[in-house]
């Protein structure tokens, strides 16, 4: 085994760990050039402060708990940021090893697969491993309380590298498994962007979870409440608390002789494959791809083709996580203060409080729809296909508003089925209430999306290489912080001024008419305008 080619390849797979990363490095780069300037190194260096970050972030949480009296705290903490490093271990892992698609540059070169599989693993290290920094400083505080002395330092060194150990062998195996599936697959890029969006997204509703549980473990006299113990986890407390005991040799020791096992295969069966695992199972996929091909109906209509190329341009797991991670934290961010008072809410918001609901549909709304979502780059995600399509002898107005509404539907129904489960369900709100809220979400997503879609055309990019370089045009991030404010600062303050006029009038009814019927007049406004501004004047942004 060569070790300077592996660190040469460490180098090269090391830019693919975070393609994020890599387009802000780029950006800096061009708008500061530096002579000296390598992006490896570049890249290796804001993993190390993004590691620092994690290993301090969470100090808050740990500092003021006696982990030695509480096992059953440490046991979760240490659970849960496992589940977290391993997901995000793996997909780093894919993405280096099957979204970069380099195999077939290495194949004819005096590089074992071995040699590969390595370096791409120690290439993921850096954003891999991020969530389990924060058990370092768990482990540093708690052996500390545990033992009182100096050694628990290095203890909690030893422990650490065996989590990281075992979370990477965890991944790894998923790598290999999930990652062959996905290959077989003829829909491998649908596949690949769903699983990178739902384990982006569960790991990011851990961490809120991790945060909700975090502020309600004191009990009503201010003591904090221990809670169960987790299988396996709770042997990296009695491992030094009792390291002859029988927990320590059921839930330490025999699972670090299974990971040991796992290594073995690994190196045995996982690593030689690398190669054929890849070429061969694409190889298939290809053949198999083209017999359907010829099998495909021709009488298929346009619509439906042009449906299915609509529906090809959104399988990217970044922009799926940006379109629904808002949603999501203000959804879970909300839940659980509104779960606590849903009793007063339900016999507070009567029916006549409709306005209301109505106010609260828009600025959810109003959220679902951001520049940085779906419909924000819906026409850049054409790229030179959008020439191609300019060049048919088919509508190109109707191909652009085909395209929006069908791409406005996804991105509102996911958000609106989840806001109206909470309205029905858990605020128990009433039929009238409901629709309202469905009605004002609706409508300002739909003409906040024809805002979004316009801005799309204004600052139009069909060269991108990362999805995340449309975040950014035009100011899009700080556009979307200027909504989301805007939306919660001044929606806020009608809503506290119409509950006042409401109670103050003793007639709600009437007040929230009115509301409702200003709010109804100002999105038709702006629908008119749109329309005017926008629509009937469509061709004109593509004339090419």
């Amino acid at each position: 085994m060569n070790w300077s080619t592996i660190w040469e390849l460490v180098k090269i797979n090391v830019l693919y760990s975070n393609p994020q990363g890599m387009t802000a490095l780029k950006k800096k780069q061009a708008k500061h050039s530096k002579k000296d300037f390598k992006a490896y190194k570049e890249m290796i260096k804001s993993q190390l402060m993004l590691t620092l970050l994690f290993l301090v972030i969470y100090l808050f949480m740990f500092i003021g708990i006696d982990f030695n009296q509480n096992p059953g705290i440490f046991s979760f903490y240490i659970a849960l940021f496992f589940v977290m490093g391993t997901i995000s271990a793996f997909t780093t892992l894919y993405t280096i090893f099957y979204e970069s698609n380099d195999v077939k540059l290495y194949v004819h070169l005096p590089i074992k697969p071995t040699e590969l599989y390595i370096a791409k693993i120690l290439s993921s290290l850096g954003i891999g491993s991020l969530f389990l920094m924060p058990l370092l400083s768990l482990l540093v505080i708690a052996y500390w309380q545990i033992l009182g002395h100096f050694l628990a330092i290095p203890l909690a060194i030893v422990i650490f590298l065996l989590l990281l150990l075992s979370s990477n062998v965890l991944a790894i195996y998923l790598n290999a498994i999930i990652g062959k599936l996905i290959l077989a697959s003829p829909h491998r890029k649908l596949v690949s962007s769903l699983m990178m969006f739902f384990s982006s997204i569960g790991s990011i509703g851990l961490i809120l979870y991790l945060n909700a549980t975090n502020n309600t473990r004191m009990t009503q006299d201010g003591h904090i409440q221990d809670r169960g113990q987790v299988p396996y986890f709770k042997g990296f407390y009695h491992v030094i608390k009792d390291p002859f005991s029988i927990d320590s040799l059921v839930h330490f020791i025999i699972p670090m002789l299974i990971i040991i096992l796992m290594i073995y295969g690994i190196i045995k069966q996982v690593m030689p494959k690398y190669y054929d695992d890849i070429l061969y199972t694409e190889l298939k996929v290809t053949r198999k791809k083209r017999q359907t091909d010829g099998s495909k109906d021709p009488e298929k209509s346009l619509e439906q083709l042009l449906r299915k190329h609509h529906l090809f341009t959104i399988q990217n797991a970044s922009l799926l996580t940006s379109t629904f991670l808002t949603p999501l934290i203000f959804f879970v961010s909300m839940f659980f203060p509104v779960y606590n008072a849903r009793g007063f809410i339900a016999n507070f918001l009567g029916s006549d409080y409709f306005g209301i609901t109505f106010l609260i549909g828009m600025i959810l709304g109003s959220m679902s729809t951001l520049p940085t979502s779906i419909i924000g780059v819906a026409i850049s995600l054409e790229k030179e296909n959008l020439y191609f399509f300019k060049s048919l002898p088919i509508s190109f107005e109707k191909f652009l508003k085909d395209k929006f509404l069908l791409l406005m539907t996804i991105q509102t129904l996911l958000p609106l089925l989840i806001y109206s489960i909470l309205a029905l369900f858990v605020l128990k709100l009433s039929l009238l209430l409901l629709i309202a809220l469905i009605v004002g979400f609706l409508s300002t997503a739909f003409i906040q999306g024809q805002l979004m879609y316009k801005k799309d055309c204004h600052y139009l990019n069909l060269n991108w290489q990362d999805v995340s370089q449309l975040f950014t045009r035009g100011g899009n991030q700080w556009f979307a912080m200027f909504v989301m404010f805007v939306g919660m600062m001044v929606g806020g303050a009608v809503i506290a001024l119409t509950i006042f006029l409401s109670m103050r009038t003793q007639n709600p009814f009437a007040i929230n008419f009115a509301l409702t019927f200003l709010l109804i007049v100002i999105l038709a406004l702006i629908q008119v305008y749109l329309q005017k501004s926008f629509w009937k004047k469509l061709n004109r942004f593509f004339e090419f």
